[in-house]
């Protein structure tokens, strides 16, 4: 199989709508079943269900603007590797409280599906966070 990155493009430009229109339902697609999704300073999340049930509260407390940039990718076959930086801006849905930014690096690895899609199978964020 030849890697397809117009497809994986597309699947991500999917994924950072679902995103930044808050729609789990959306990003819930984008993800294998078994996908296990490792969040900074916390556990991995394993399966869609955990990831959901997770970012789920963020989506409705929130209002998510996610940018990448410095995307490289690499694959071959059914898997391709992703790499690249990100800032995060989520700001209060109500109004109270300020908006916080983060920015870090990610490693997300993308699994062709039986269904002819490209899911994220792995999603590692390595947020950047301030020590002080």
């Amino acid at each position: 199989m030849k890697l397809e990155l117009k497809k994986i493009r597309e699947q991500r430009e999917s994924w950072l709508n679902a995103v930044n229109q808050n729609d789990i339902l959306a990003m819930q697609d984008i993800l294998t079943e078994d996908a296990v999704w490792i969040p900074p300073g916390l556990p991995a999340l394993n399966g869609r269900k955990a990831i959901v049930d997770w970012m789920g509260p963020f989506f409705e407390t929130f209002n998510y603007e996610f940018s990448i940039n410095n995307m490289r990718i690499k694959g071959a076959g059914n898997w391709a590797f992703e790499q690249a930086q990100f800032t995060s801006k989520l700001t209060p849905k109500d109004d109270d409280g300020a908006a916080s930014t983060h920015e870090g690096k990610y490693i997300m690895i993308w699994r062709w599906e039986k269904d002819n899609t490209w899911r994220i199978e792995r999603y590692l964020d390595d947020s950047d966070t301030d020590d002080s």
